[in-house]
């Protein structure tokens, strides 16, 4: 048996667009074979139940969510999951770049997500709005989400906050900046999953497109799509086309 995980966005579908017909087509193939697969993906639970819920005929037997923070098996029991300390919530939502009003600010837990400020990326339905002492009297706070005008400048906050809190890390996909415990990162998550599951030692490959796929591309010597960029394509140890065609190359 072996084991795949891709990154959602950008990855195994375009952003913003429905999962290619062909990569389906394959992600079958690969799991009627006896293989298990799974996506590895910034979302929360909640906003890649969403997108994959026009799915109906198929479904991944893991989720690895929140840059690796939570992962849950294909029936939704929660198999890991990594909590930003409540003091350290506290601390890092006070900061003056954390109540900027032209951020967007998500707030999410093991299994739901809330809107501090809005993410115009994302219908308001899917995020409920939230005050801040609210989102501290949440349990389980695994990530903080902020949206940046550049990628460089999601770089900038993500080492002031690690000046401050240690205890935080930083994973950057395109301007978006999401915040974590220090350990959580997708390579990370998927090796929590992998050892919960009781799948350790099995041959896992990996695919993604961009900064946060870094970790477990780097961890597991995995692979990258042709439409990354070229710091992906050096990063990784093999370009396929689409996510079907790694699958399928490596049946």
């Amino acid at each position: 048996m072996k084991i795949a995980a891709t990154d959602f966005d950008g990855t195994l579908c375009p952003i913003g667009e429905p999962i290619p017909a062909e990569n389906i087509k394959a992600i079958k193939a690969w799991q009627a074979a006896g293989h298990k697969f799974g996506i590895a993906t910034g979302r929360g639970l909640t906003l890649i139940r969403e997108a994959l819920a026009r799915y109906a005929d198929w479904q991944p037997d893991f989720l690895v969510c929140n840059n690796g923070a939570v992962s849950v098996d294909g029936a939704g029991k929660m198999i890991h999951c990594q909590a930003i300390a409540p003091e350290v919530l506290q601390g890092v939502l006070a900061m003056p770049i954390m109540q900027e009003e032209s951020h967007s600010l998500l707030v999410f837990t093991a299994r739901s997500v809330r809107s501090i400020r809005p993410n115009p990326d994302i219908p308001a339905g899917l995020v409920p709005p939230i005050t801040t002492a609210e989102a501290l009297a949440l349990p389980d706070v695994v990530q903080l989400s902020i949206k940046l005008a550049t990628p460089a400048e999601a770089q900038q906050v993500c080492d002031a906050i690690r000046t401050v809190y240690p205890s935080l890390g930083g994973n950057i996909n395109r301007s978006y900046l999401d915040i974590n415990a220090v350990e959580a990162d997708k390579g990370w998550g998927l090796q929590q999953m992998l050892a919960d599951s009781g799948w350790q030692g099995s041959e896992l490959l990996v695919i993604g497109d961009d900064k946060n796929d870094l970790p477990m591309i780097e961890r597991f010597a995995g692979f990258t799509v042709a439409t990354a960029k070229p710091f992906m394509h050096e990063a990784a140890s093999k370009v396929y086309p689409t996510v079907g065609a790694m699958l399928l190359a490596n049946m």
